[in-house]
């Protein structure tokens, strides 16, 4: 053991390697568990990613309106299914979600530049391109 004088004045590191030499040179083969570890790591990370395939679509038709109009769209239309997932997204990321019914009896969200119209209309997975009031 290791006084706290040894180790602040350096002796720490003395001590040690005046101690079993042949523990120090053992070869512990770690690399199945730092590839687990890895794994898990990886899989954590894809969890939290804010670029779902939902999103990407969303800034696709922001970016192209933005191209023709020279400003973001103030409304997309979209299905259930993609309204539902965009619920999800705005919950796992800590995201202000801000819905409300329009003047027209329709659902809207709020998402970055845009305002996500539920239309019941439109099928499940529908995305439309973005567009002015």
């Amino acid at each position: 053991m290791l006084s706290r004088r040894e180790l602040l004045a350096g002796g720490g590191a003395i001590h040690m390697a005046a101690g079993n030499a042949a523990a120090a040179q053992r070869d512990v083969d770690n690399g199945a568990e730092l590839n687990s570890i890895r794994d898990v790591l990886n899989s954590i990370s894809r969890q939290h990613a804010v670029a779902t395939d939902d999103v990407n679509d969303l800034r696709i038709r922001q970016r192209n309106f933005f191209r023709l109009n020279q400003h973001f769209p103030e409304c997309i239309d979209i299905g259930i299914q993609v309204w539902e997932r965009m619920q999800d997204w705005h919950i796992a990321h800590f995201r202000p979600l801000t819905i409300q019914r329009s003047g027209d009896g329709n659902w809207q969200m709020d998402f970055i530049m845009s305002v996500l119209v539920l239309k019941h209309e439109l099928p499940e997975n529908y995305i439309s391109n973005g567009y002015d009031r």
